[in-house]
């Protein structure tokens, strides 16, 4: 009996010897800490002292590294700044600076790896996680080069990285704020990211969590595609305007879930294509051009409980896509619907119909384009909402929504000037639309006739 429990006493002083043997080590110039990564045992914690040193630097034992504030790591301006190399590898409180031209602040080949509170910048790629799992990337400021001509590459990118955390970090002026490829399991959560292509992109991965970010002033706040089972909830994305900008867009995706998210401002706030067996709910889409754009091959999706607010288009579709605008007899919310509710059971009476039959003649026609967000293009998607216009782009919500969803959403304090206000619709806005639609109709016409 006493033989087993010193043998089991002499166990757990052999696992505990590694970490009482851990010190740290405080370096003051380069040369003190080239030599503290070459002599460093695992689980020592290297403080960087206020000042500079120069990379790059190679990690290939399993340590912290530490800077006080005001520790510079600056790279040859070709290479990797810092390549990490060994687990469970900690950087902490670092500025990092001057990669190669094509190369990252911090490029990592290993699993568990901590970045916190680093300050990176004028490099190419920021972070770069390729064959690691576990990685936590969290409190940190990345951005690129600082000249506005540079090329320049992704704030954080994962490549076959699965069970990463990307959490609180500020992205902005890259090319993509991250990029996440054939990594699955996930999480992306309240980071803040501006001035880019694609806020968050995705590519062949799959169990995606992203979470209660805020994305502006970008091409496309999310890009995702061919990757399923994406949950993409409590996002504010906003003001997404560059070129033809939009709040998410995906593309080859299935079995996801967007619930929550603010889609405000942009050029169209949502656009779906080859995207089926989905779930859309809970939404508000605000103020954009078009609010939702249900492009080719997506059906099988269920798009309800959501709120279409202040958006010139509300929906619009391509043919023949089949989904459905309600759940267990709850519609969305139009603003530009008429509330008749004799019944008072919350549900408009007669069914919103949109197809907009504007937009696909414009498409057509380029000529039309000048009509586009006119007082009459409004009116006239308003009265197609009534006729027995003959199409098969007409969307049906048969049980939309008398007053709006209450939505929890997570909020954002930026508020946009110039809001959209709502046009009136007088009987002379009727005359005026038949003059220039019969007027543009006449010149159309005539140009054919002319080619032909």
């Amino acid at each position: 009996m006493h033989k087993k429990i010193l043998f089991f006493l002499l166990l757990l002083l052999s696992l505990a010897a590694p970490k009482a043997m851990a010190k740290e080590i405080a370096v003051h110039n380069e040369n003190d800490l080239h030599r503290a990564l070459q002599l460093a045992h695992q689980g020592d914690v290297i403080t960087l002292k206020k000042g500079t040193y120069r990379g790059n630097l190679v990690i290939n034992r399993s340590v912290t590294i530490r800077g006080e504030d005001g520790a510079i790591i600056i790279g040859t301006g070709e290479g990797n700044v810092i390549t990490v190399a060994a687990d469970d590898v900690v950087i902490d409180n670092l500025d990092i600076q001057q990669s190669g031209s094509q190369d990252a602040g911090i490029y990592i080949t290993a699993n568990r790896t901590k970045m916190l509170n680093n300050i990176i910048h004028d490099v190419f790629h920021g972070i770069v996680v390729r064959n690691g799992y576990g990685t936590e990337i969290r409190h940190n400021q990345i951005t690129s080069f600082a000249e506005k001509k540079a090329f320049k590459g992704f704030g954080i990118y994962l490549t076959e990285a699965p069970q990463t955390k990307i959490i609180e970090n500020n992205i902005f002026r890259l090319q993509d704020g991250i990029y996440i490829s054939y990594s699955n399991f996930c999480e992306v959560q309240k980071n803040k990211i501006w001035n880019v292509r694609y806020g968050v992109h995705t590519m062949d991965s799959k169990n995606i969590a992203i979470a209660q970010n805020e994305v502006s002033e970008s091409r496309n706040g999310f890009m995702i595609m061919q990757s399923d089972y994406v949950l993409m909830t409590g996002n504010v994305l906003q003001w997404n305007t560059t070129i033809d900008g939009v709040g998410i867009f995906m593309f080859d995706t299935f079995y996801s879930e967007i619930t929550n998210n603010i889609m405000r401002g942009n050029k169209k706030g949502m656009y779906v294509e080859n995207v089926q067996k989905s779930s859309i709910r809970y939404n508000i889409f605000e103020q954009n051009d078009t609010g939702l754009d249900i492009g080719k091959s997506s059906k099988e999706n269920t798009i309800y409980l959501n709120n279409f607010l202040k958006n010139i288009r509300q929906i619009i579709s391509a043919k023949n896509n089949k989904n459905t605008f309600s759940w267990e007899g709850l519609g969305n919310y139009y603003d530009d619907w008429q509330t008749m509710d004799l019944n008072r059971d919350n549900i408009v009476d007669y069914a919103y119909k949109s197809g907009d039959a504007s937009y696909y003649l414009m498409t057509k026609e380029p000529l039309l384009q000048i009509f586009y967000e006119s007082p009459a293009i409004r009116l006239w998607n308003m009265i197609e909402q009534y006729t027995p216009i003959p199409s098969d782009q007409f969307i049906v919500d048969r049980h939309a929504l008398a007053t709006p969803v209450t939505i929890h959403t997570h909020t954002n304090t930026n508020e946009k000037k110039n809001e959209a206000v709502p046009f009136p619709i007088p009987q002379l806005s009727f005359f005026l639309l038949l003059t220039l639609w019969s007027g543009a109709t006449f010149l159309v016409t005539r140009r054919k006739y002319h080619e032909t």
